[in-house]
């Protein structure tokens, strides 16, 4: 009996040994497994991706770096242009004189002896009796003016021929230099002086024109006030003849008062 009990406790030990023994869940493990295997697939194609990205960006930089190195530093051209002959002083350029200038030195005389390069006769200042004739130097200063603005419109017509020539040969020169320009930089510095250059042109063709209507002006403004003065000078001539009739009138009178009373006596 005490055999059999002793039997039955041993085999109830070992139960309890054999239970506290790990057991390995394979299929949980299997499991793990797998799933690891997938996260690892995913970062190596993550890591493919930017991989790719790197290259295209890499692409996309070389690509940008052969076009930089074709066309240039738009902001470097930019900063190094030079316009020969194109400062400042040139864009504010006078040509001929201005008009205080020229109405300053007029001598108000001066236009009777004017021939306009022989094309006109000079006018005599010399009487009958051979004295010199003294004529209102106020009458014939608006003349003399013209005169002088015809003069300084010569002189801006010779300087802006001028400058319009040396003008058309550098536009000429910059557009050879835009043919064999050879980035993009330089082609947009050089318009950038050809649109200047035409500017220029513009300004001496509008200098030019400026002074020619100057003279017109004038012109117009002798031709006015000669009128204004004809018809002042035949208002007061017209006055005066109407005070000397009254005056004649007056003076008839008393002759007739004096030829009444001459009878009476």
């Amino acid at each position: 009996m005490k055999s059999l009990l002793f039997f039955l406790v041993g085999i109830m030990t070992a139960a309890r040994a054999v239970a506290q023994i790990p057991v390995t869940d394979v299929a949980n493990l299997s499991a793990n497994q797998f799933a690891h295997a997938e996260n690892v697939a995913k970062w190596i194609e993550s890591i493919g991706h930017l991989k790719t990205q790197i290259d295209q960006l890499n692409q996309q930089i070389s690509l940008q770096t052969d076009l930089r190195a074709w066309t240039g530093n738009p902001a470097e051209a930019g900063g190094k242009l030079v316009l020969d002959r194109l400062g400042a002083t040139d864009l504010v350029r006078d040509y001929g004189r201005a008009r205080d200038a020229v109405v300053g030195l007029v001598d108000s005389l001066q236009s009777l002896g004017n021939t306009g390069a022989g094309t006109f006769r000079a006018l005599g200042d010399v009487d009958l009796n051979g004295n010199a004739m003294k004529r209102d130097a106020l009458t014939y200063r608006r003349y003399s003016v013209l005169d002088a603005k015809q003069d300084n419109s010569d002189q801006v017509a010779q300087e802006t021929r001028a400058r319009e020539k040396e003008l058309q040969a550098q536009i000429a020169a910059t557009l050879e230099d835009m043919k064999a320009a050879p980035t993009e930089a330089e082609v947009q510095k050089l318009s950038a002086k050809l649109t200047a250059l035409n500017g220029q042109l513009g300004q001496v063709d509008a200098a030019r024109r400026r002074e020619v209507d100057a003279v017109a002006l004038q012109k117009i403004a002798n031709d006015a006030r000669s009128e204004e003065e004809r018809r002042a000078a035949a208002e007061l001539e017209a006055r005066d003849n109407y005070l000397a009739n009254q005056r004649i009138t007056a003076y008839m009178k008393t002759l007739k008062m004096r030829q009444n009373y001459d009878e009476t006596k």
